[in-house]
């Protein structure tokens, strides 16, 4: 019966090393507001969540925001140069194309940008570095609203469900080996 398990248990083994690579998804949540902008009296408010897909280098991004001053002119992720995660500005670095001309509404898109890129964007958000900005013509010219990737991405579901399965094999295993 040991030899049975042994067995089987090598051949989990051996398709989960012959299986082809899965991705991992970091995912950072934001909330954004006027606060660290140039003109930081906006009551504007919005949300975001940027996915990066580490086997396709996308960038997934899910966007809302409400209570712009005048239609949405532009909205990009930006890295800030500053030393301190969370703070300051820096240059766009992942513009939103098709972004919506309007001052409540939402915003979907993938982009595949090139390796380095995606590289220098996945690198900015775990520093705590990267931003979300949407700008407004006039007064929020150099950008309404904003919010900091934060540091820590939100693992995905399949993370948890990846670890859950492997600590109930392990458990599987040891209670097959003290019957054993």
């Amino acid at each position: 019966m040991f030899k049975l398990a042994s067995l089987a248990s090598a051949a989990l083994l051996a398709l989960a090393a012959a299986s082809p690579a899965h991705a991992v998804v970091f995912s950072f949540q934001t909330l954004l507001s006027s606060a660290g902008e140039p003109v930081p009296t906006s009551t504007a408010t919005g949300a975001a969540i940027v996915s990066f897909d580490d086997v396709a280098d996308s960038v997934t991004v899910l966007l809302s925001f409400a209570g712009l001053s005048a239609p949405a002119s532009a909205a990009h992720i930006h890295i800030s140069t500053a030393a301190t995660a969370g703070t300051g500005s820096g240059p766009v670095k992942l513009g939103f194309t098709s972004f919506p001309a309007l001052t409540t509404g939402s915003y979907i898109n993938v982009f595949t940008p090139t390796a380095a890129s995606f590289d220098e964007l996945l690198a900015g958000a775990n520093a705590g570095k990267a931003y979300v900005n949407i700008h407004t013509p006039g007064l929020y010219s150099g950008g309404e609203i904003r919010g900091f990737l934060p540091a820590a991405p939100v693992p995905e579901p399949e993370t948890y469900a990846m670890m859950l399965a492997g600590i109930g094999m392990l458990g599987w295993m040891a209670r097959r080996r003290q019957r054993g």
